[in-house]
């Protein structure tokens, strides 16, 4: 097994930090839209169980 490849790994870091990026921003709109819809129609959505 050579070790003189030529592989460059800072665009695989970089692919994996913009998908990383991406999911964070997709959980956090997530947690955002919950916890708003919470606010909004929480006494509604807890009538239902009472």
């Amino acid at each position: 097994m050579t070790t003189d490849s030529t592989h460059d790994p800072l665009p695989v870091d970089r692919e994996n930090a913009r998908l990383a990026a991406i999911g964070l921003g997709v959980w956090m709109a997530i947690t955002v839209a919950v916890v708003v819809l919470l606010l909004l129609f929480g006494g509604a959505i807890s009538g239902l169980f009472v």
